[in-house]
């Protein structure tokens, strides 16, 4: 779907009456004025005859909404009475009403099988000027709503006001953007398809979209395919390769076949970049490729589905949009990253709408960036990455930033869909991440979920996961957050710190875990290797899943090892008895537990944002 554009102009002619002197004489007593009405002028006086002479009559005075006051007829003339007095001017006519607002154009109507939306019409014309005013002319009509196709077509021109001067022409309408209704001549059992045929204006990196009237089955073979106006093939998926190579956000990745089946729709994440800006494209899917409810299915020819991207980027890049059903400058989140030059010093908030984003995203020296959703819940980014498709730490995650600062990521879900067992997957790895913020977000995985090295700090969050699902070198402070480990009992956190600086800690949170577990871990570490290790639980609730010890060391702990906790309670709040813990691991004193609290003193100076 395009971005919709409406714009409904109006404009008032200002029309002022003129008014004018009543000039005649009467005689004799004074006739009463006719009242005014509906802007025309008093009726005259009628001057009675006097004896002996009476006094003038006077003018019958005029009032009106908008025409000119008529002057008082000439008295009568009294018996030898003196010469009437000059009768009064009409009062002014009111000001003309102004000319009505032009209309806003009407709305596109969805077009058969595609066809354009017929823009708004034209603005209705001022209405007539008063006497010597001078009419404006109405502005164009404001874009029309979504059609059911192609370009709606302009405004009309205003219509100049009547009865003044002929005011300026109105403006032409803004064209209305492409309709997304009245997807017609679909293939047999799809109920629609994104990006819609014949739709105009689309962003560059649209995933491709079709939508069944029931469950579609993926096939192992056969091909779906992009290509230009002119016939090249653009963009490949095969369904018999299980995974491709793509280069995301500068850096080679091995992705598992990028095609989803969410409910009825199949979903179909074409590499970045594969698309150009102002160009017309066509797609094909080969039979096998996709099975409908009704049977095979397949598009192999170069209308059924075509569409045309937007003819350049957008050039204000302090605010991006991305939406999944084309309302945004982009599609993809990877696709509003691409735009961010690296090194920049602009902040930029990248705003993402509502859906299932299948996409693994990757950014670099890319800073003072804001990644915010439109809903948590509904915003969600998950896709498949692990060691196995990507042997390394700073290539299997799912969402991975390096060399980063002040950076926010808010109200939105990350999941890797790595199953269990399929190795190392982080949901969100962050490396070198100077002054970062993580709030009000959903963040799952199983194994390693989050890998945090830097200064970041965490709010209102739910991590999922079981196996060292919380792990790194750096320091990270969490308050008023749920930690859960979820399928099976694991190790919540593995703090690679140096002695130097703190690692993870845990301020007014909730550890908690599925049904049924127990002898979960607070924190593991080999001591020989990482014989500092610091990780602090300030003031949680924590569910009986966590084991007596609490805590797991390999090899000798010693002075330096800092597994501290302070005040736990159960879900009840009820002090939890920590007399079976690890030895080696300590209960904080109140003093203590004050500085582990205040965020400043965990991230080495650093106070982060209240919100």
């Amino acid at each position: 779907m395009t971005t919709l554009r409406l714009a409904a102009i109006g404009v008032a002619a200002l029309a002022i009456s003129a008014c004018a002197a009543s000039d005649d004489l009467s005689t004799g007593a004074a006739g009463s004025g006719g009242a005014a009405s509906g802007g025309r002028g008093g009726a005259a006086g009628t001057g009675v005859a006097g004896e002996g002479g009476g006094p003038a009559g006077t003018g019958g005075s005029a009032s009106g909404a908008a025409g000119n006051g008529v002057g008082g007829t000439v008295g009568a003339a009294g018996t030898n009475g003196t010469a009437g007095t000059v009768g009064t001017a009409g009062a002014s006519g009111t000001v003309g009403s102004a000319g009505s607002v032009g209309s806003a154009g009407m709305g596109g109507r969805g077009g058969a099988a595609g066809g354009a939306g017929r823009g708004g019409s034209g603005g209705v014309a001022g209405s007539a000027a008063g006497v010597g005013g001078t009419g404006r002319g109405g502005t164009g009509g404001g874009a029309g709503t979504t059609g059911g196709g192609g370009a709606g077509r302009g405004g009309t021109t205003g219509v100049a006001g009547i009865g003044g001067s002929a005011g300026p022409g109105g403006t032409g309408g803004t064209a209305g953007t492409t309709g997304l209704g009245g997807q017609g001549n679909l293939p047999g059992g799809v109920t629609s398809l994104f990006p819609p045929p014949n739709g105009q204006n689309l962003c560059p990196d649209p995933p491709l979209k079709i939508t069944f009237s029931g469950a579609p089955t993926l096939g192992s073979s056969g091909r779906i395919r992009v290509f230009n106006s002119g016939g090249t093939s653009v963009a490949t998926v095969d369904m018999a390769a299980a995974s491709v190579s793509q280069t995301i956000g500068g850096m080679a990745f091995t992705v598992s076949r990028p095609v989803y089946v969410d409910g009825n729709t199949v979903s179909v994440t074409l590499p970045p970049k594969a698309l150009a800006y102002g160009m017309t494209y066509y797609v094909n899917v080969e039979s096998g490729a996709i099975t409908a409810p009704g049977g095979a299915f397949s598009i192999t020819d170069t209308s059924t589905w075509r569409f045309t991207t937007m003819a350049a980027a957008p050039s204000d890049r302090s605010t991006l949009s991305v939406a999944l059903n084309g309302a945004g400058s982009f599609c993809s989140v990877q696709g509003a990253f691409d735009l961010i030059p690296a090194n920049n010093t602009a902040a930029v908030t990248v705003t993402v709408g509502t859906g299932i984003y299948h996409e693994i995203i990757y950014l670099s020296r890319k800073s003072t960036i804001t990644l915010q959703g439109q809903d948590r819940n509904g915003t969600v980014i998950s896709g498949t990455n692990n060691n196995n498709l990507n042997p390394s730490t700073r290539g299997r995650a799912l969402f991975g930033v390096d060399n980063v600062s002040n950076m926010v990521f808010r109200n939105l879900t990350i999941k890797n869909l790595t199953p269990q067992g399929g190795s190392q997957a982080e949901a969100l790895r962050l490396g070198a991440c100077d002054r970062c913020v993580v709030r009000d977000a959903t963040i799952i995985s199983l194994q390693d979920t989050l890998l945090w090295d830097g200064k970041i700090y965490a709010n209102n969050c739910l991590i999922q996961g079981n196996v060292d699902f919380i792990w790194g070198g750096g320091a990270a402070y969490f308050v008023n957050s749920e930690i859960r480990t979820i399928g099976r009992a694991g190790y919540i956190v593995q703090a690679r710190n140096p002695a130097s600086t703190y690692g993870y800690v845990f301020v007014d949170s909730k550890i908690t875990a599925d049904s049924g577990i127990t002898g979960n871990v607070l924190a593991r570490i080999d001591a020989g290797v990482y014989p500092a290790s610091h990780v602090a639980y300030i003031n949680c609730q924590m569910s009986g899943a966590i084991s007596s010890a609490g805590w797991l060391v390999t090899g000798s702990a010693t002075s330096s090892l800092r597994f501290w906790e302070y005040k736990s309670v159960d879900a009840s709040g009820n002090a939890i008895n920590v007399g079976s813990r690890l030895s080696g691991s300590r209960q904080l004193s109140d003093s203590e537990a004050a500085m582990m609290r205040d965020p400043s003193v965990v991230l080495a100076g650093w106070t982060p944002p209240a919100n």
